[in-house]
């Protein structure tokens, strides 16, 4: 399958993926200069692609009521 493809799958941004295939911790194959990465499944189904997946599904913060604003003065 494409990059795009195993990133659909794996329920992540195609970007993350590819940027993990690049690091060497996901396999994938480049086969042409010109054309996409190619996935086996059973690479997404290592380890290193849970621990993926677990790191791309981080909350971002939500405020509270505790928290303090910024005021900036206009110059």
């Amino acid at each position: 399958m494409n990059l795009t493809q195993a990133a659909r799958g794996l329920n992540i941004n195609p970007r993350t993926l590819r940027l993990a295939v690049e690091r060497g911790q996901i396999e994938a194959h480049h086969p042409l200069p010109d054309g996409p990465w190619v996935v086996n499944r059973r690479a997404l189904q290592t380890s290193a692609a849970a621990d993926l997946v677990q790191r791309g599904k981080r909350t971002a913060a939500i405020p509270n009521d505790e928290q303090e604003t910024f005021d900036f003065a206009a110059t």
